[in-house]
This record gives structure tokens, sequence and C-alpha cells, in this order.
């Protein structure tokens, strides 16, 4: 029972992390495709760092799971930044896609890297692997179709100012984790 406990919160925690980010993702409205994509891609990238942090396991990966954190916290503030520098633009100009090629693996990465340090602490936490990875899968491509849709529901009303605010609180939201690892 504790074990399902510690497999839930971890879950959770991964995915509201996952949740905030498919918000502004989901500001451009994705076709049914594309948000199964991006649910699918941050599912995967969140478990693959929990398996290489797993891996890793304690001394110099605790080391690497900071560094990775800290890198995925400068990801998350690029993301944040290119999507408001997109919003307030008035011409079309080149574009950010979170949802194919480069951009779904620049936002994948950005929010999977400090999945990285969670699963270097995981053998010490004695939480079993596979069952989490399972539910990680789950519950992440849950929260990345909620996110989407609701940030579809946010770009629907308010276009282009959504978009905006969206990039701007990624970009609050890197700075509240490095805030939260240094204090």
């Amino acid at each position: 029972m504790i074990e399902l406990g510690k497999i839930l919160t971890v879950a959770l925690a991964v995915g509201l992390d996952t949740f905030a980010i498919s918000v502004g993702v989901g500001v451009a409205r994705l076709a049914p495709s594309a948000g199964l994509r991006v649910g699918l891609a941050f599912a995967t990238a969140e478990i693959t760092m929990q398996a290489i942090g797993y891996l890793l396991g304690a001394g110099a990966g605790q080391m690497l799971g900071r560094i990775a954190t800290f890198a995925g916290f400068i990801l998350l503030a690029i993301i944040g930044f290119t999507m408001l520098r997109k919003a307030l633009q008035t011409e079309a100009a080149g574009s950010f896609d979170a949802t194919t090629g480069a951009g779904l693996l620049m936002t994948a990465l950005s929010i999977s890297l400090d999945s990285l340090g969670v699963g270097v602490a995981l053998p010490a936490a004695a939480i079993p692997l596979a069952p989490l990875l399972i539910t990680v899968s789950i519950t992440t491509t849950a929260f990345t179709l909620v996110g989407l849709a609701f940030g579809a529901r946010l770009g629907e009303r308010y276009e282009r100012r959504a978009e905006a605010v969206a990039g701007a609180m990624l970009m609050l939201l890197a700075v509240g984790f490095v805030l939260e690892q240094v204090i």
C-alpha cells in the first residue's frame, strides 16, 4: 500500500508538471491527432528519463540529476519566451511548433529532464520501476490531453493574449522551479 502511495505521488507530480506545459501548448488549438502525438511524446520522454535516472542510481547520478533539472528549467523558459515573443509579433514570422519535429522534441525534453533527477532518487525511495513507469505513462498522457483541452478553451476565448499569457506562465514556472531548487 505504501509503494502504491509513492507511485501515485510521483505520477501526480510528473503529471502536474506536464499539465502546466500542456495548457500553454494547447492554446494553439491542436487537432486531436496532434494532441495524442504530444501526449505520447511527453509520456515517452518522462518514462525514458526516469528509467535513465533509475539506472544511474546514486553518487554521480545525484549531480547529473540536478544539472538536468536546471537544464529542463532553462528549456522551459526558452519555450515560454518563444511563445510570448510570437504572440507579441504583429506579422507572421517563423513560428515555434511544439507539436512536431524539433519543437516537440525540445518541449518534451524540457519537461522530462527533471524526471532524470526523480529517477535517480527512485532506488533510495524503494519505488519499483516497472509499475511507476506504467503509471507515469498513463497519467502523463492523460494530464497532457486535459491540459491541451484546457489551453484550447483559453485560446478560443482570448486568442493571442492567451498565447502571450501561456508563454509568460511557462517562463514564470521555470523561474519558480529554479527558486524551489535553490531555496
